[in-house]
């Protein structure tokens, strides 16, 4: 495997970004913790953050050859490790460690997307997005132009103290997490978060060595995954001059506020 290129921005600063680059002989993978929706910390971090450190050094004693599933387990061990040492309930399923990640297994020839991260192979785009983050970023954009109609604001105006139309969807964010790791409804996906995933919930891509191939994994900080890290970049800032508030172009379920953009990001670019 050669790694051509990779980059990791968090949103408001390094030492917050919940995004993560991992590599080795065996494994690449983009890591991605799910952004805190309440003020509980772990160790003085965001569970997001932790949930992701979790995963790096899972991917690093996992044996080189180990499966999906096995990962998975492995996380999951971790996790409920964790939780044990630090005496916290292991029902914190709303707010507790969870993160999503996409990771390529060289042993194996195959990249298995757990969550909504991204995966671009000799140009075909993969993801599983959450079909309830899609209506709540829809109904965030109808709360902020219903509002802005109300008390005739233009959105520079609206957006300019916190997003209310963000506040109001923020609950329903929480409540959402009931259908992770569930398959038997429209709204379930998947997140490494303690707790066994559905097969169907997981994405396994085949990656065959008969030619050379390059491949992008990404987390979904970037709207559009292009083949190169600078054309991701371009994308993603046309996107934020256009429509920083996210409720145009590409309706979200937060904008880009006062943060360098609307999420954390990683894009790692190799080939095998």
């Amino acid at each position: 495997m050669q790694i051509i290129e990779q980059f990791v921005q968090g949103k408001a600063g390094p030492r917050l970004c919940e995004d993560i680059i991992y590599t080795s002989d065996a494994f690449i993978a983009v890591i991605d913790g799910e952004s805190a929706k309440a003020s509980i910390q772990f160790d003085g971090q965001n569970p997001g953050k932790v949930a992701g450190q979790i995963i790096r050094q899972v991917l690093a004693d996992l044996p080189p050859k180990a499966s999906s599933d096995h990962f998975i387990r492995e996380v999951n061990l971790s996790i409920r490790d964790y939780y044990a040492a630090k005496q916290l309930d292991p029902k914190l399923k709303a707010v507790g460690l969870q993160a999503v990640a996409v990771i390529y297994s060289l042993q194996r020839q195959e990249i298995w997307l757990i969550g909504d991260c991204q995966a671009l192979v000799n140009g075909q785009h993969y993801q599983k997005p959450r079909p309830a983050d899609q209506v709540l970023s829809d109904m965030r954009r109808l709360i902020a132009y219903t509002e802005m109609r109300i008390d005739k604001q233009d959105p520079a105006s609206y957006f300019a103290q916190e997003d209310s139309a963000r506040l109001q969807i923020l609950p329903w964010l929480v409540r959402m997490t009931t259908f992770a790791n569930q398959s038997d409804s429209p709204y379930g996906y998947a997140v490494l978060n303690g707790n066994p995933i559905p097969r169907d919930l997981i994405q396994i891509i085949p990656v065959t060595s008969d030619s050379p191939s390059e491949i992008v994994l990404a987390s979904n900080g970037y709207p559009e995954l292009a083949p190169t890290l600078e054309a991701s970049e371009a994308k993603l800032q046309e996107l934020l001059v256009a429509d920083p508030y996210l409720i145009d172009h590409w309706p979200a379920t937060r904008g880009q506020a006062h943060f360098a953009s609307f999420d954390d990001r990683a894009y790692v670019r190799f080939r095998i």
